[in-house]
C-alpha cells in the first residue's frame, strides 16, 4: 500500500517539465534518439496554450508571410497527423494527437496532472524534482542526467538560480528600434478565448451576476480594432486580453477571474444588446484557464535580439528558426485606447543553440517562450510553432548531453553543437545557413521521366489592383517568362529582391527598382534580366490599373505569387523554355525544400512514375528516407472554427495537400531478381523513412503510385541507410 507522504523514486536518462507544444517535441526528439524520458505536465492533457482547454491555434513563420516556411520537424509530423485525421481542426482531437504521438514513445513514461512544487539543486544543477500527481495522494521524486524546462513560466531554470528578466528592455540596452527608452517591467497580457454556435431554435441567455455589463462592454469595444459581430469566434477573441500590467505568475488567479469577467460580458453584449443578428446563437465553450503570453525569459549564453531578426543575423550554433511578425501587444490589454497590436513583418531568421543553455546550470536546457531573448525579439519568438522548434532542439540537445555525460557547457564546442544540428537536420528541421552537401560518390540516379510542360490550366485572372509578387527561383526565372495582361500600353513599375527564402510582406534586405513597357494585349515579361543572384527572386508588380495576371489550376513546387498584403495564394500562368531545375540532381543536394532553390524532383505526367540509384557496387541497406512535397506555403494550425475571420490574413489547407505522395512501394533488385521491400498505403507525412530487413543490393527502385491529387510527383530529397 502506497502512504501519502511515501515518495515514488523516478529515474530516467532526461527529466522535461510542461507538456506544452514544446515540452511535446523535446520529449519526442529525445526518446527517438535512444535517450528514456519522463516528461511532466501539470494539466490533463497536453498542447499548452494550443489544446482543448485554451484553443489557441498554432502559427508560425508562414503566417508571418514568410513562403515555404512552415514549420516541419516533430512538430510537422504531428500537424500532418492533424491535416489527415483531424481536418475539421476539432482542437479535442488535437489533444489525442499529441497524446498518440507520446504513446507512441516507448521511451517516454508520461505523468499527466503533476506538478512540480520543489527543486533540490546546488550551484545550479538541479539533482531531483519533487512533484505532486493532483488527482491522488501520490508523490514522486523525478532524478535525471540532464533537465528539460519547458513550463513557460521557467520554473526549474528561477529555482536553479538562472537570472531572469520580466519586462521591456530599454532602447540602450540593445540598440533595439522598437525598445522603450526607458525600463518597463510590462508584459503582454492573457487571454481566454470562447467558442459560439449557431442552433436551430432561439437560445436565452442569463449573465452570471460576476459579468461585466452590457454598457461597461461596449465601452471598452471599437478601441484599437477591437471589434465584434455575431460571427466572431473562436480566436478571433485573442484581444480579449489583460494581465500585461500584473504578475503573470502570481496573479494569474485574479487575472484569470477578470478575464471571465470579460469573456462573459462579450458574450451577453452579442446576446443581448439587441445590435447583432444573435438570438440562435449560442456559446458552446469558454476557457477555465487563460493562454499566457509573456512572464520570465532566462539570460542564456546568448541573447537574441530585434536586431538580429531584421538583420537576419547567421550564427554557426544555428538550432531553429522564426518567422512570425514582431508582434507588439499594448501591456493594457482590452484596456488600452492603442491599437490592439502592431504587427511588423520580418524575413525567416535562425535562432542559435545558445539561447537555450546558461553557464549557471551544468544540466538545464530551456526551451519555449523563456529562452533567451530581448523582450522586442520575444515578440517573434513566443508564438507556438517556433516554440515548439526550440523543443526538438531542446531535446534533442538534452539527449546528446545526456548520451555523452557531458555537461551544458560542452554545447559551446563545435563538434558537440554540429552533432547537434546534424541529427535536427536529418529529422527535417531547416537551421537556416547551416547546409550539409549529401552528393554521395558511386550513386546514379535514374528517374522515369522528368517535368516538361506547366502544370494545370489556365483558369483565371487577378487584377493588379495593389501590389502583387512572384516568388520563383532565378535558376527557373532564367528560362522563364511571366505571361500578363495589359488593356492599354502601360509603364509597369517593378521591385524585386534576392533572398534563401522570399517572404511576401517583408521590406528587409537590398531592393531593386525597374520600369517595363508593355503593349496592349497579352505580354510575356522576361524575368531572366533579374536573375542576378542564384537564390530566390520576389519580384513586385507594382498596383497598376489595366493589368491583369492570368493564373493556373495547379501548381509548379516553388513557385508562388499573389497579392503581398494577402496571404492567399495562386499557382502563375508561365511560359518555361527548360524544367532542368527540376531534374534528379535536387534529390541529393542536402536540401529537404525550397531554400535559394526549388530543390526538388518533380516526374513528368505519368501514371507510376519510377526513381531508381543506381549503386556503383552491392551494399547492405536497410532504409530509405524520402521528403516530399506538402504545400510549405500553406498553414497548417491545429485548429480553427469554420469561419476564419478575415482579419487573420490567414491561407488554411482544408487537408491533406494534393501534392503529397500516398501510395508508394520500395524494391530492391537481389541476386538479378526484383524484390519487393516495403508497400506504403495512404501515407500523409512528408517525411518518411522506410525500414526493411537488411538487404544487400546494388539497385533500389522507388515506385511511386498515387498522390493526393497532382499530375506530377515531387520528391525533394532520398537518403539511403
Amino acid at each position: 500500500m502506497q502512504y501519502i507522504h511515501a515518495s515514488i523514486p523516478i529515474h530516467a536518462d532526461i527529466t522535461i517539465t510542461g507538456g506544452g507544444l514544446a515540452g511535446v517535441c523535446a520529449a519526442i526528439a529525445a526518446a527517438r534518439l535512444g535517450s528514456t524520458v519522463s516528461l511532466i505536465q501539470n494539466r490533463p492533457v497536453l498542447g499548452g496554450n494550443s489544446s482543448s482547454e485554451i484553443r489557441v491555434w498554432t502559427r508560425g513563420s508562414t503566417g508571418g508571410g514568410n513562403l515555404f516556411s512552415e514549420e516541419m520537424g516533430i512538430l510537422g509530423e504531428l500537424k500532418l497527423a492533424n491535416q489527415y485525421k483531424n481536418p475539421e481542426g476539432n482542437p479535442i482531437l488535437w489533444d489525442e494527437i499529441l497524446l498518440d504521438a507520446i504513446f507512441a514513445e516507448p521511451n517516454i513514461s508520461l505523468f499527466l496532472n503533476t506538478l512540480v512544487v520543489e527543486v533540490e539543486q546546488q550551484d545550479g544543477h538541479i539533482r531531483s524534482l519533487l512533484a505532486l500527481e493532483i488527482n491522488s495522494e501520490r508523490r514522486f521524486v523525478f532524478s535525471s542526467t540532464v533537465y528539460v524546462d519547458a513550463t513557460g513560466d521557467g520554473f526549474l531554470a528561477v529555482s536553479a538560480g538562472l537570472a531572469y528578466v520580466i519586462g521591456k528592455e530599454s532602447k540602450d540596452t540593445y540598440q533595439e528600434p522598437s525598445a522603450p527608452d526607458q525600463f518597463d517591467p510590462t508584459t503582454q497580457g492573457c487571454t481566454i478565448l470562447m467558442n459560439l454556435v449557431r442552433k436551430d431554435h432561439a437560445v436565452t441567455f442569463v449573465a452570471p451576476s460576476y459579468a461585466y455589463p452590457i454598457d461597461y462592454i461596449e465601452n471598452l469595444l471599437n478601441n484599437g480594432g477591437r471589434i465584434v459581430t455575431d460571427k466572431s469566434n473562436g480566436c478571433d477573441f485573442w484581444w480579449i486580453e489583460f494581465g500585461g500590467q500584473k504578475d503573470t505568475i502570481n496573479e494569474i488567479s485574479s487575472i484569470t477571474f477578470e478575464l471571465k469577467r470579460l469573456t462573459l460580458g462579450i458574450y451577453n453584449y452579442i446576446k443581448n444588446s439587441g445590435k447583432f443578428d444573435a438570438d440562435t446563437l449560442e456559446l458552446s465553450w469558454t476557457g477555465s484557464l487563460p493562454g499566457k503570453r509573456e512572464s520570465r525569459r532566462f539570460k542564456t549564453e546568448y541573447i537574441l535580439t530585434e536586431r538580429d531578426i531584421l538583420q537576419t543575423r547567421q550564427f554557426d550554433d544555428v538550432a531553429f528558426y522564426g518567422g512570425w511578425f514582431l508582434d507588439f501587444h499594448p501591456s493594457e490589454g482590452i484596456y488600452s485606447e492603442a491599437d490592439f497590436c502592431t504587427q511588423i513583418p520580418v524575413s525567416l531568421y535562425g535562432i542559435p543553440l545558445r539561447c537555450l543553455y546558461s553557464l549557471e546550470s551544468d544540466n538545464l536546457v530551456l526551451c519555449g517562450r523563456i529562452i533567451g531573448s530581448s523582450h522586442a525579439a520575444f515578440a517573434s519568438t513566443r508564438i507556438m510553432d517556433t516554440c515548439a522548434l526550440s523543443g526538438q532542439a531542446a531535446g534533442t540537445s538534452a539527449s546528446v548531453l545526456a548520451s555523452g555525460r557531458l555537461p551544458v557547457k560542452d554545447l559551446l564546442q563545435r563538434p558537440v553543437y554540429q552533432k547537434v544540428q546534424a541529427l535536427l537536420d536529418e529529422q527535417d528541421m531547416l537551421l537556416p545557413g547551416y547546409h550539409v552537401q549529401r552528393e554521395i560518390a558511386g550513386i546514379h540516379v535514374q528517374p522515369s521521366s522528368v517535368i516538361d510542360s506547366l502544370p494545370g490550366k489556365e483558369c483565371a485572372s487577378l487584377k493588379c489592383d495593389q501590389d502583387y509578387f512572384l516568388a520563383i527561383p532565378t535558376a527557373l526565372a532564367a528560362e522563364s517568362f511571366l505571361v500578363i495582361d495589359v488593356e492599354d500600353e502601360v509603364d509597369l513599375q517593378v521591385t524585386y529582391s534576392y533572398s534563401y527564402l522570399p517572404s511576401r510582406n517583408s521590406k528587409q534586405g537590398t531592393w531593386y527598382q525597374d520600369c517595363v513597357t508593355l503593349g496592349k494585349g497579352r505580354s510575356l515579361l522576361d524575368l531572366s534580366p533579374y536573375c542576378k543572384e542564384d537564390t530566390y527572386l520576389l519580384l513586385v508588380l507594382k498596383a497598376t490599373e489595366g493589368v491583369s495576371l492570368p493564373i493556373v489550376d495547379e501548381a509548379l513546387a516553388g513557385v508562388l505569387c499573389g497579392y503581398s498584403a494577402l496571404a492567399t495564394y495562386y499557382n502563375p500562368l508561365l511560359s518555361v523554355r527548360s524544367f532542368d531545375s527540376y531534374g534528379s540532381q535536387a534529390l541529393s543536394n542536402g536540401y529537404t525544400r525550397p531554400y535559394g532553390r526549388a530543390n526538388i524532383f518533380l516526374s513528368g505526367e505519368e501514371k507510376e512514375p519510377s526513381i531508381s540509384l543506381l549503386l556503383d557496387q552491392v551494399q547492405a541497406i536497410e532504409a530509405v528516407s524520402l521528403f516530399f512535397d506538402c504545400s510549405l506555403s500553406e498553414e497548417m494550425v491545429s485548429s480553427r472554427v469554420q469561419d476564419v475571420d478575415s482579419h487573420h490574413n490567414i491561407h488554411l489547407r482544408p487537408g491533406v495537400s494534393p501534392s503529397l505522395v500516398r501510395d508508394f512501394d520500395v524494391y530492391a533488385v537481389v541476386e538479378g531478381k526484383t524484390v519487393l521491400l516495403r508497400q506504403v498505403r495512404d501515407n500523409y507525412q512528408r517525411h518518411v523513412k522506410v525500414s526493411f530487413e537488411r538487404t544487400f543490393s546494388d539497385t533500389l527502385s522507388l515506385r511511386f503510385l498515387r498522390t493526393y491529387g497532382a499530375k506530377n510527383t515531387g520528391v525533394f530529397e532520398i537518403r539511403i541507410h
